[in-house]
C-alpha cells in the first residue's frame, strides 16, 4: 500500500505539473491574442480615418488633425482616439485622463501599453504612426478597455482550473482503484508468503496466477521455497549423519581411553584378587577357627566390593550415554573421574590431586557422559605429558570472565575446571593447534590426535570454552569455562 501510495502521489504531482504549465500557458496566449486583436483593430481603425486626417493636415497641420479625431470620437460609438504630437507639451496633450507619453512611443512602429486609471479600470492605449506628406508628424493613440479582454483570460483560468481538478480527481481515482487492484494487493499477498517462507514454510505454489512481473515475481518465489524445502531435508539428513559419526567419533575415543585404562585397571584388580586367593585357600584347608573363617569371608567380601566398583567404573564410562541434560556438580564428577583415573596414574608413578571448596559447589547444566571424557582426556594427556612421574592438580572454581566473541553470551561468570601437569609442556606453534582434528604430538601409535578435538567439540556444544596455557618443560594448564547453572549458584 506505501508503494502504491508513492506511485500515486508521483502521478499526481506530474499531472498537475502538466495540466498547471498548459494553464498558464493558455492564460498567456489568451492575453497576448487579445492584446493583438486590439493592436489590429486600432490599426484597422486608425487606416480607416487616415483620408480623413490627411485632409485635415492639409487644411490646418496638426490642429485640425485634432479637431477632426475630436469629431470622429464624438460621432461614432468607437474606441476613444487623440492625437500625439511630440512637438507638443505635456500641457497641450492633456486628454481625458490627463495621460501623456513621451517620445518613444511616436516612432515609426506600432507600440501597446496596458494601464489602470484612478478608478481601476484598465486600458490598453496603442499608437499607430502616420506618414503625412513623407513626415511623421504624430501618432494615433486608441485606448480600448480590457474589460472584456479581462473577461474572456479569467473565463480561460477558470476553466483550466476546473479541467485541472477534474483531471486530478479522475487521474487520482483511475491510479488509486489501480494502484490497490494492480500493485497493493499483489505485493500483500507476496508479502504474506515470503514471511510464511521466512517462518520455515517451505514448499508453497504460486501466490500469483496472473502473466505480468509480479506472476513471474510469484513463480520464482515458489521455486525458492521448494528449492529451500529440498536444501532443508539435504541439511536434515547430513546433519542427522553428521551427528551419528559425531557420537561414533566420541564413543571411539571412549572406547581408546577404556582400553588405556585396561591396564591399570588390571593392575589395580591384582592386589585384592591375590587377597582373595589367599583368604579362600585359608577357609578351604579348615585350620581356622570359626571367628577366624568369619574375619576372612568379610576379607573376601570387602575385596569383591572393591573390585566390583573398578569393574563398574570402567563399564559406566565405556558404556554409550545419550545427550540428557542435568544439573551437574562438577567438584563431584572431577573427584570420580580422578577416582577411574587412578590406576593409570599410579602405574605412570603420577599423583593425582583434586582442588576444590566443597562446601562452595560448582554446579553447570550438560551431560555428565560427555562431560567426564573431557575431563579423563585431559587428565590422560597430563599423563602421557609427564614420562618421569610428577603431579596433576585438577581445581574446580567459579570465576568473573568475559567470554570469547564466538561465545554468545551475555553471562561474566563461568565455572572453570583447571587440569594442571608438571609436564613437559608445549611450543606455541603447538599450542595454536593442539585443539586441531589429528593433530598429536606423540609418537606413532600413541594417539590419534582426535581427543583434545572431541573435548573441545563437547565443551562448545555446552555453551563453553577451552584454552590452554603452555610453556616448554614448564608444564601445561587446560582451562574448561561452562556456563554456571543459576539454579544452584548465584552470578
Amino acid at each position: 500500500m506505501k508503494l502504491a501510495a508513492k506511485l500515486i502521489l508521483i502521478f499526481m504531482v506530474g499531472v498537475l505539473g502538466i495540466v498547471a504549465l498548459f494553464s498558464w500557458q493558455t492564460v498567456r496566449q489568451q492575453r497576448a491574442w487579445s492584446q493583438q486583436s486590439n493592436e489590429d483593430s486600432a490599426v484597422d481603425l486608425v487606416h480607416a480615418l487616415k483620408p480623413t486626417i490627411e485632409q485635415a493636415y492639409r487644411d490646418g497641420g496638426t490642429v485640425r488633425i485634432q479637431q477632426a479625431i475630436e469629431v470622429t470620437r464624438r460621432t461614432t460609438s468607437g474606441p476613444a482616439m487623440r492625437w500625439i504630437a511630440p512637438e507638443k507639451s505635456d500641457d497641450a496633450q492633456e486628454g481625458s485622463d490627463n495621460l501623456s507619453t513621451d517620445t518613444e512611443t511616436l516612432s515609426r512602429s506600432i507600440s501597446s501599453i496596458s494601464i489602470s486609471d484612478k478608478d481601476g479600470k484598465t486600458k490598453q492605449l496603442t499608437y499607430v504612426p502616420l506618414t503625412l506628406s513623407g513626415d511623421v508628424p504624430g501618432a494615433v493613440e486608441v485606448a480600448t478597455p480590457l474589460l472584456n479582454s479581462e473577461a474572456n483570460v479569467r473565463r480561460s483560468f477558470q476553466a483550466s482550473i476546473l479541467s485541472l481538478f477534474g483531471v486530478t480527481l479522475l487521474s487520482g481515482f483511475v491510479i488509486y482503484w489501480g494502484g490497490l487492484k494492480l500493485v497493493a494487493s499483489p505485493l500483500r499477498r507476496l508479502m504474506k508468503q515470503v514471511e510464511q517462507i521466512g517462518k520455515g514454510e517451505f514448499g508453497q505454489p504460486p501466490a500469483i496466477s496472473s502473466n505480468d512481473e509480479f506472476g513471474q515475481l510469484a513463480f520464482a518465489i515458489s521455486e525458492m521455497s521448494y528449492r529451500l524445502q529440498e536444501q532443508r531435508a539435504t541439511i536434515e539428513a547430513e546433519t542427522e549423519t553428521r551427528l551419528q559419526t559425531q557420537q561414533q567419533l566420541r564413543h571411539i575415543d571412549r572406547l581408546g581411553t577404556v582400553g588405556t585404562l585396561a591396564a591399570g585397571v588390571a593392575h589395580e584388580l591384582g592386589t585384592p584378587l591375590n587377597v582373595v586367593s589367599g583368604r579362600a585357600g585359608l577357609i578351604s584347608s579348615g585350620q581356622l577357627s570359626e571367628a577366624d573363617v568369619r574375619s576372612s569371608a568379610q576379607t573376601i567380601q570387602k575385596e569383591t566390593e572393591r573390585m566390583t566398583a573398578i569393574i563398574r567404573q570402567l563399564l559406566d564410562f565405556a558404556r554409550r550415554t545419550g545427550t540428557e541434560q542435568a544439573s551437574i556438580d562438577l567438584i563431584r564428577l572431577a573427584q570420580q573421574t580422578c577416582e577411574l583415573m587412578q590406576p593409570l596414574a599410579m602405574k605412570a608413578h603420577v599423583e593425582l590431586i583434586v582442588s576444590a571448596n566443597e562446601n562452595l559447589p560448582v554446579n553447570t547444566v550438560g551431560d555428565p557422559g560427555q562431560l567426564q571424557q573431557v575431563i579423563t582426556n585431559l587428565i590422560s594427556n597430563a599423563i602421557q605429558a609427564i614420562p618421569d612421574g610428577g603431579k596433576i592438580r585438577i581445581t574446580v572454581h567459579s570465576e568473573d570472565i568475559q567470554p570469547p566473541a564466538m561465545i554468545e553470551s551475555e553471562l561474566n561468570r563461568f565455572a572453570c575446571l583447571e587440569v594442571i601437569d608438571t609436564g613437559t609442556g608445549m611450543t606455541n606453534i603447538e599450542t595454536e593447534h593442539v585443539f586441531e582434528p589429528f593433530y598429536t604430538t606423540k609418537d606413532v601409535g600413541e594417539g590419534t590426535g582426535l581427543g583434545l578435538s572431541i573435548a573441545y567439540g563437547i565443551v562448545r556444544e555446552h555453551g563453553g570454552w577451552i584454552d590452554v596455557a603452555s610453556e616448554k618443560d614448564q608444564g601445561t594448564t587446560f582451562r574448561v569455562w561452562l556456563p554456571l547453572d543459576n539454579q544452584k549458584d548465584e552470578q
